[in-house]
This record gives C-alpha cells, sequence and structure tokens, in this order.
C-alpha cells in the first residue's frame, strides 16, 4: 500500500476532525479546573464531588478523555486508524445527551454544541472517502509488505 499524501485528505476527514474537535476546549477546561479545585486550591464546596480527592479524580478522568480525543483525531488525519476518533465522539455524544436532559446538570447550550458536533464528526468519519483514507491495521498490511520485499 503506498503512503498516504497528507495534501490529498479528503474533506470529509478534515471536517470530521474539525467538529470532533468541538469537545476539546471543554475538556481542557474541565480537567484543569477540577485537577485544580481537588489538588492545588482549598475549596469550602467541591463542585461535582463531596471531596477534594473526587474532584481531583474527575480532573484526572477529563485529561484522559481529552488525550483520547486528541489521539484520535491524530489517527484520523494521518490515516492511521478511525476507531478510537469514533469512541471518543461516541462517549462525548452520549455524555452530551445525558447532560442535555439531566437539568441538574445545567444549562442545555453547551450539551446541545457537543452533542451536534459529536454526531457531525461520527457521521462524516463514517462517509466512504473517510473510510477509505484509513490505512488498513498493521495486521491486514503484513502480508503487503513481505510481498513487496
Amino acid at each position: 500500500m503506498a503512503e498516504l499524501d497528507p495534501n490529498r485528505t479528503p474533506g470529509t476527514v478534515i471536517s470530521a476532525v474539525a467538529a470532533g474537535t468541538v469537545v476539546v476546549p471543554f475538556l481542557m477546561v474541565y480537567a484543569f479546573l477540577f485537577i485544580a479545585r481537588g489538588a492545588f486550591v482549598n475549596v469550602d464546596q467541591p463542585d461535582i464531588t463531596s471531596s477534594r480527592t473526587g474532584e481531583t479524580i474527575a480532573g484526572l478522568i477529563a485529561l484522559g478523555f481529552l488525550l483520547i480525543v486528541l489521539v484520535g483525531i491524530g489517527r484520523l488525519l494521518n490515516g492511521r486508524g478511525r476507531w478510537l476518533f469514533l469512541l471518543g465522539q461516541s462517549i462525548a455524544l452520549g455524555l452530551s445527551v445525558d447532560f442535555l436532559f439531566d437539568s441538574s446538570t445545567g444549562e442545555p447550550q453547551v450539551p446541545a454544541v457537543v452533542l451536534t458536533g459529536s454526531l457531525v464528526a461520527i457521521v462524516l468519519a463514517c462517509l466512504p472517502t473517510s473510510w477509505a483514507w484509513v490505512r488498513l491495521d498493521e495486521a491486514e498490511m503484513a502480508p503487503e509488505r513481505q510481498t513487496a520485499d
């Protein structure tokens, strides 16, 4: 299989990545705030848990999710895989649906934006042109490499 030319990345892949980045700024802010509130800043009333440790753990979970989303974006753009991208966007979609219908999580504007971005990203990443951009996984590529040598 020939190397992918990054100058010819399909518009559907670029659009999927653009839509998928909607969740990134929120994750960055939440990870920073929860880690800071849990580990460094003394607060009288923790925001989403009942302890400082809980706040730190929530921030670390947000940071881990941010890394999944960013690595998934990189893998899709480089044609190396779509599954991590789809996993990250599916988690964002599911959480935003939950937050959208749970009035105790605040106003519905942010979850609605994240839901829309994640849904658009999933649809665009599954279109045939995006599907064709992604390389075969390593196990499927191994026989081709052996015959090329």
